[in-house]
């Protein structure tokens, strides 16, 4: 089976470096005077081996008004991974900061568009004792991503100016390592940027490479900028393909991921030839007299209390924060207790966490939190925790361009829905209410993010259950037969030898070809794991449903309740029993065959049904107080465990094994009588899904309330629509719209308009030019209904002029509202009666 792999280019093309060309007699006078400073320190005895701290003294370019520009935790976390590119083998070069805080530089003019090169602006910023770094919101020159100094003996020379890029991933793994590669004596692999390399390929007897490119011969020459060196992409990464030659006639074969080239590949390294050249030019650089680099660490309290867990398949460290004086923490990991620490990430000041998502399945892995601006003070203790099975590794983009999964239901139960992009490309799903047999062939149904791209999708069970997913053990399941888009469906075969339990479920997705690894490398797509269960021969899946006969009954009059339990086997249950806790001024009245009642509770015993089979008990209840009132039962105990509920755990939980149903009397009042709930296991406590505000955003919501959720044919009824700004930025120009259905205006709201009628709706819509941070604004509508039966009415912020941090304006037709859950949709369902 063949694929054509399409070449796909990155969403922006990263910036580049513009470190100004040394000549060649400058160049070669640099390297010279490197080598003499190395051979001096390695000849007065010094250490060469080993880890060297070197301090970086970060100014940060601001608004005016102090807004803006790189963030802490942003630099932490840049810093640490170019950590791990400066060192090798346990030694080599390690960055922290000097001081407490940043300099920040608040000033609209730098800030918005900054001269490179005519740097008189920050003449006397610079520390004298530390590598100064410069972090720049915009260039006056479009495509320039950086550009440093070569070593020398000058102020000046500390400098690098670097792009506060928004591509973190780029700037942490290729652009700020790349420009201190200049600052320590490392130039382009393809030499001077304004002329094509004369670098000859062979290596040996004829070779020029000590003396051409960046006059290092254990990497690869480097054909940038000549006629013919082009790349292209493949599967996300980019990869020279070019047919160029030198003047030998030899074929360049650059390396296409070394830091201090000018590609873009998915991974990035330096060669031991650039670690001595830039240990030369440290060397170089502590000769120096017009700054030093001796810049005191810090002295941090160490953070305390670490904790490495594993949380959605990925590995959450928690901290107990010690310091004040911290500018941020670095996240330093082994799989060896005591040694091997190489940094990771960071995170900004007062903070207590980090989440770890590059790891190996398996693996045991030792963590330690660093403070930033110290060297081997304020070290903490040492955390470990082992992995769990391997999974698949994405590249920087993973599903970032919507190739990925986004609902998947199996054997009729929904395991994800609307489920996104997850962090990373991967999740892991507790779904253990998805209830399969051994033998079965299960129905799945599968929809993919909506994208361009086509993808393929490969479907693995942990049938051995060793935490591995192994195609050479019939473990392979299921594969598209071509890439698909959209939605997808099948069958998944599982053995009839496989035994009752829990079973994990992989699902992975890649662009433009079908995965054939469960643990393999991708540039786009995602993963998504399932744990379901698979039933044994001893349970019975119960359901409680209940209903009743008025939803107002007068004072004083009987309603009519009904019970219904279903068996959804696989087993026969028994011992079956049911409970209905009255509410306060509710009083049995009368029950059905196999209902028993008292004054404060009406249930049943001794229930035997079969798979498939339900029973239904009728039962009369009369309120005694006028009020509205929450009858709720529930199962009280099985002989049979149930895959999707804890029979008598309470009727608060949202178990399908409990019920509720509510009325109010015709005689109003206010008073509101609920079923007790004993024994009902704790519950989490409710956390919200909406994120902090931000503080260059505006964060709409949108509520409904209606004057009367009952109503008869005709009778009219309000409706009131509450746009909120819980956001930090005010918002213009947001467009509401209520599409009516079964409902008839009946007259035209206050600053809204009817925008299309079609067959059985009709649209409303209004605009609000602008709402402050904090600020609410509603619409206010009236409608009859022209039907009897339920009906729903749904409103959603169709536009907006601002961004929006957690929703989306509009939907994916012109004429209904996009139910997916946003906090910028509201709804309610009424109850129309003749």
């Amino acid at each position: 089976m063949h694929f054509s792999v399409a070449q796909r280019a990155p969403l922006v093309l990263p910036p580049l470096c513009a470190t100004p060309d040394l000549t060649e007699a400058q160049r070669h006078e640099l390297s010279r005077e490197a080598a003499f400073a190395l051979s001096v320190k390695q000849a007065s005895g010094e250490a060469l081996t080993g880890i060297v701290y070197v301090p970086i003294r970060p100014h940060i370019f601001r608004s005016s008004n102090g807004t803006g520009g790189m963030t802490m935790t942003k630099l932490n976390n840049i810093i640490a991974i170019t950590n791990s590119y400066y060192l090798l083998n346990g030694s080599g070069i390690q960055f922290y900061f000097c001081g407490t805080s940043p300099d920040y530089i608040d000033n609209d003019n730098l800030y918005n568009s900054f001269p490179a090169y005519s740097e008189t602006s920050v003449n006397g910023r610079d520390a004298t004792n530390a590598m100064n770094q410069y972090y720049v919101n915009a260039f006056d020159q479009s495509g320039l991503g950086g550009y440093a100094y070569f070593p020398g003996n000058s102020i000046q020379s500390t400098r690098s100016f670097i792009l506060n890029e928004s591509d973190e991933v780029d700037l942490a793994n290729r652009l700020l390592p790349h420009e201190i590669g200049h600052n320590f004596n490392l130039y382009h692999t393809f030499g001077n940027s304004g002329s094509g390399t004369n670098e000859l390929v062979t290596r040996g007897a004829g070779a020029n490479c000590t003396t051409a490119g960046d006059e290092l011969c254990d990497t690869p020459a480097d054909p940038y900028g000549l006629p013919g060196a082009t790349t292209v992409y493949i599967n996300g990464c980019q990869t020279y393909n070019g047919t160029v030659t030198d003047s030998q006639g030899n074929r360049y074969a650059p390396s296409i991921t070394n830091i201090m080239s000018y590609y873009f590949p998915c991974t990035h390294d330096f060669t031991e030839g650039q670690y001595n050249r830039m240990q030369a030019g440290l060397a170089l650089r502590q000769t120096h007299t017009a700054y030093s680099l001796g810049c005191p660490a810090t002295a941090v309290t160490a953070p305390s209390n670490v904790v490495a867990a594993i949380s959605n398949g990925n590995v959450l460290l928690s901290w107990q924060d010690n310091g004040t004086n911290e500018m941020g923490y670095f996240i330093e990991r082994s799989t060896s207790s005591n040694t091997g620490f190489v940094p990771i990430g960071g995170v900004g000041p007062n903070t207590s966490s980090y989440t770890d998502t590059k790891t190996a399945p398996v693996t045991t892995y030792y963590y330690r939190i660093r403070p930033s601006n110290s060297t081997t003070q304020g070290l903490s203790s040492v955390a470990s925790v082992t992995t769990l099975a391997c999974r698949p590794t994405y590249s920087a983009y993973a599903c970032s361009e919507n190739d990925g999964l986004d609902g998947f239901s199996l054997n009729g139960a929904t395991l994800s829905q609307n489920s996104g992009c997850s962090a990373g490309g991967y999740s892991l799903v507790n779904a253990s209410s998805a209830l399969v047999q051994p033998g079965q062939s299960i129905p799945f149904t599968a929809t993919l993010l909506p994208s361009q791209y086509s993808q393929g999708v490969s479907i693995w069970a942990d049938l051995n259950r060793n935490g591995y997913f192994e195609t050479d053990r019939n473990e392979l399941l299921y594969q598209t037969p071509n890439t698909v888009t959209g939605q997808f469906s099948g069958n998944l075969a599982l053995p009839n030898t496989l035994t009752a339990g829990t079973l994990m479920i992989r699902v992975v997705v890649t662009y433009n070809g079908i995965p054939t690894d469960a643990c393999g490398i991708y540039s786009y797509g995602e993963t998504e794991d399932y744990q379901i269960t698979v039933a044994g021969q001893s349970q019975a899946d119960l359901k409680l449903s209940m209903k009743s006969s008025a939803r107002i009954p007068a004072l004083n009059q009987p309603v009519s309740f009904s019970v219904t339990i279903q068996n959804n086997g696989p087993s026969n249950a028994t011992g079956v029993s049911w409970q209905n806790n009255l509410p306060p001024n509710l009083t049995f009245v009368s029950g059905g065959a196999g209902v028993s009642g008292s004054g404060s509770a009406v249930g049943g015993s001794g229930i035997s049904l079969n798979s498939g089979a339900s029973a239904t008990y009728v039962y009369q209840l009369r309120p005694t107080q006028a009020g509205a009132y929450v009858n709720a039962a529930q199962i009280l105990t099985s002989d049979q465990p149930d895959p999707t509920s804890q029979p008598g755990s309470g009727t608060g939980d949202g178990q399908d094994d409990a019920a509720n149903t509510d009325f109010r009397t015709s005689t109003s009042s206010s008073s509101i009588y609920v079923s007790p709930n004993p024994n009902q296991t704790p519950l989490p406590a409710p956390q919200s899904n909406q994120p902090a505000p931000v503080a260059n955003k505006a964060d709409l919501s949108m509520s409904m309330q209606v004057s009367n959720r009952t109503l008869r044919v005709s009778q009219p009824v309000t409706f009131t629509l509450t746009v909120a700004n819980a956001g930090g930025l005010t918002a213009t120009n947001i467009v509401v719209r209520d599409t009516l259905r079964n409902l008839t205006l009946t007259s035209t709201p206050a600053g809204m308009n009817v925008v299309a009628i079609g067959n059985g709706y009709s649209i409303v819509e209004g605009t609000i030019s602008s709402l402050a941070a904090g600020a609410t604004a509603q619409f206010v509508l009236t409608a009859q209904p022209t039907q009897v039966g339920n009906l729903m009415n749904a409103a959603q912020i169709w536009s907006a002029g601002t961004p929006d941090p957690d929703s989306t304006p509009g939907s994916v037709t012109p004429n209904a509202n996009n139910l997916n859950g946003e906090d910028d949709v509201a709804w309610l369902d009424l109850r129309v009666s003749p």
